[in-house]
């Protein structure tokens, strides 16, 4: 099984969501990818289960369990196998999603998005330890669905999102308590530089609380959401990742059918020990 590993959104080296791809898994035991998924411990590693002509099956776990769609791992491991040219659709479960590239960006269509009710603002900017009047009342705090749930969160300015973290105690809580909070996405219009739109951060719960450097998924959720809220066929540039280190940049395109994109840099390429690729 060889093994590559990419950092995805990354406009440079070493920024970026980290992602590692496995090919030639056919037959590989889930409980075997489970555990490669864990040993990585990045937020999401893929398996490569079968490879055809443009297009390949695809399964997505992260250390703790796998998952229908994620969004850097589709554009990730579409330019490994691809490349980084032309056109590839990924048969994930939660459905075929093509990417294609287009002057060194990937450009995803992802799964339709369930917009859901609206989500009370108190508790929200509590699970991020914020006084309520942090939230921006432009941006209604929002439930919204595309494999992963998230609770979309609009803060007033950087400051607010700086100083965001998550409540262990209360998330897990909410979690018990049946709430789709498992992925918190905090967000300001009030971005790092002149350059993007959007200042973004992504919490979410995996084997323990952590914070994602660049969520595909939470800024497709994203993208349908400002689209509901108006703004629709323009693109929209996204920073995220800069307060843990890796600096990511997502393109969301709210067009119809909306897309997501971003580039993707090799790290490292290797090959895994018999014993593992023979689990």
């Amino acid at each position: 099984m060889d093994l590559t590993i990419v950092d995805v959104f990354a406009e440079q080296a070493l920024a970026g969501n980290q992602l590692a791809v496995v090919r030639d898994c056919d037959g590989l035991h889930d409980g075997t990818m489970q555990d490669i998924a864990r040993e990585m411990n990045f937020s999401e590693t893929t398996f490569v289960m079968r490879e055809g002509a443009g297009e390949a099956d695809v399964r997505i776990f992260t250390p703790s369990a796998e998952l229908p769609f994620a969004g850097h791992p589709t554009v990730g491991t579409a330019w490994v196998l691809a490349e980084g040219q032309g056109k590839i659709t990924l048969n994930l479960r939660a459905g075929p999603v093509p990417v294609h590239f287009e002057r060194g960006i990937g450009w995803m269509t992802p799964p339709p998005v369930a917009l859901g009710d609206p989500f009370d603002a108190d508790i929200a900017a509590r699970l991020v330890g914020l006084p309520t009047d942090r939230i921006d009342p432009v941006f209604p705090v929002r439930l919204a669905e595309v494999g992963p749930k998230f609770v979309l969160v609009g803060l007033k300015d950087l400051a607010a999102l700086k100083a965001a973290k998550l409540d262990a105690v209360l998330h897990e809580r909410c979690l018990a308590d049946g709430l789709s909070v498992n992925c918190v996405f905090v967000f300001t219009a009030e971005a790092y530089g002149p350059d993007a739109d959007f200042a973004s951060r992504m919490f979410f719960d995996s084997a323990g609380p952590r914070e994602d450097p660049a969520t595909g998924s939470a800024n497709t959720a994203f993208a349908a959401y400002l689209r509901d809220l108006g703004r629709t066929g323009v693109r929209v540039v996204v920073d995220q990742g800069v307060e843990i280190k890796r600096p990511s940049r997502l393109y969301l395109d709210l067009g119809d059918p909306l897309r997501v994109g971003g580039r993707t840099r090799l790290v490292a390429t290797g090959r895994f020990a018999p014993e593992i690729a023979g689990g």
